[in-house]
């Protein structure tokens, strides 16, 4: 689907108001929610006392309660209660082989037992990984290792200034670059600024310029602006749109920011925390044509193995991560790079390209866009739509992401199209459909058609209980 068919049906539904289920057949569902899982509402009850909210994972779907689950194996995971369900979640991006991939695990499992899991000093696994991301991705060229994608944005930020010898950081609002204190600033839906920042001196935003996506007239404006104010040190990107594609990007808006970035000498930072080795093996770098300076990995890198972030790019660039004491970029990290996360990354991403899983999960992705759009058609009162770049697939029933924050009654109108739209995923999840944040769906390699029939009739039996207008 083209970014402009996308945003006139995206509007469409927000000119209308969201549909909700009737209460008395959302209570059903509700009730048939706790019926089915009656072990994960203990364990939610006990976590409430020792773990602040109960849960630790904002990828939950925790209304009414989240599902503590058990296991996962291929496109399944199973909970507590014994329940299975197909999973769209894939940790949030990373599973693309599919969950408990054999031959990953066993090569890890080989590792725990004969060298054990980390010395705190350099392993040829860090050699090994960082050739075989920097084989993919065409922009890479030198790769640091961290422990997640907020401390890669974090240094990706600090190599950024240290490089150009300039200040200011443009973010894209409605992006999501991790939770440091710089980035917790118009995340979500543009326009929001420092909402979600509780506990942070505003001071951390001083030198953070926040454009709206696809405004070419600010993002100009915000180079000449900044000139004299310290200069644009670099822009933080996420390739396909912010959160991931719910603000998918103007055709023209990647090579525009690469264009600003050439004449203002600063540099241009892709997020790929989740389009890396999903959209393409070589990133939305390279399915985009567009090399960025820098690029920021994470969770992605090692297929759900813990303690995965990296930031990489042009050798130059990276340079300023070695030197003497005052002249190099500081980073940390015990954990970084250990021999576990190392080895799972360097094998992942060689069994990914020899099961050429990319492009399989890409073409089972395709395919139930295709067939969700289809079944959507049969109910054109409502208006939902999905689209895709590649393995990853938004679906969109009410909008809530897109609300403009300038618009009157915008706050009650995100509370009130969020919480339809957790309804939706209550009703989801109770018959077996796992996705993330009522939004999004990533594929695996091992999606097949019975997952796609079993998709397809969960979503049938959710629009049978929405009235008809």
């Amino acid at each position: 689907m083209e970014y402009q068919e996308i945003l006139s049906r995206r509007n469409e539904i927000l000119s209308r108001p969201a549909h909700p289920i009737p209460e008395n057949k959302l209570a059903a569902e509700r009730d048939l929610y706790t019926k089915r899982n009656k072990r994960s509402l203990e364990i939610f009850e006990k976590a409430k006392g020792i773990i602040p909210g109960g849960v630790e994972h904002n990828l939950s779907q925790n209304k009414p309660f989240p599902l503590a689950m058990d296991r996962g194996k291929g496109y399944r995971v199973w909970d507590v209660d014994g329940n299975v369900y197909i999973d769209y979640l894939m940790c949030g991006a990373p599973i693309i082989l599919g969950h408990g991939f054999e031959p990953l695990n066993e090569k890890i499992i080989e590792i725990i037992r004969e060298k054990g899991p980390a010395t705190g000093l350099t392993s040829e696994y860090e050699l090994l990984a960082a050739q075989e991301i920097i084989n993919h991705m065409p922009g890479v060229e030198m790769v640091r290792f961290l422990q997640s994608g907020t401390e890669a944005d974090m240094a990706a930020i600090r190599i950024a200034r240290a490089f150009t010898g300039k200040l200011k950081i443009i973010k894209i609002g409605g992006s999501y670059h991790g939770w440091s204190d710089q980035m917790v600033y118009s995340i979500h839906v543009p326009h929001t600024g420092a909402l979600e920042s509780k506990g942070i001196p505003q001071e951390c935003f001083a030198h953070i310029v926040d454009v709206a996506p696809n405004d070419f007239d600010v993002l100009e404006k915000a180079f000449k602006d900044n000139k004299d104010k310290g200069g644009v040190a670099g822009v933080l990107v996420e390739p396909i749109g912010g959160e991931s594609g719910a603000h998918p990007v103007h055709p023209d808006w990647n090579k525009r920011i690469r264009e600003l970035c050439d004449q203002y000498g600063s540099l241009m930072i892709f997020d790929e925390v989740v389009t890396g080795f999903r959209v393409d093996m070589g990133g939305a770098q390279k399915y985009y044509n567009i090399m960025p300076d820098l690029t920021v990995l994470g969770k992605i890198i090692t297929h759900g193995y813990p303690s995965s972030g990296a930031v990489a790019g042009r050798k130059d660039v990276m340079s300023v991560c070695h030197g003497g004491l005052g002249e190099k970029v500081f980073m940390g990290g015990t954990l970084a790079a250990n021999p576990i996360s190392m080895a799972a990354g360097y094998y992942a991403l060689k069994f990914m390209a020899e099961n050429d899983a990319v492009r399989k999960a890409t073409i089972y992705a395709n395919k139930l866009t295709k067939a969700l759009n289809k079944l959507f058609e049969t109910r054109s009162d409502l208006g939902f739509f999905v689209y895709n770049f590649g393995a990853i697939m938004h679906y969109v029933t009410t909008a809530f992401f897109s609300i403009d924050l300038r618009a009157p009654d915008a706050f009650n109108q995100i509370i009130t199209r969020q919480q339809v739209a957790n309804d939706y995923s209550v009703v989801t999840m109770a018959h077996g459909l796992c996705t993330l944040a009522g939004t999004r769906m990533y594929t695996c390699m091992q999606h097949d058609d019975e997952a796609l029939h079993k998709t397809l009739e969960i979503w049938e039996y959710l629009l049978s209980l929405i009235p008809k207008n």
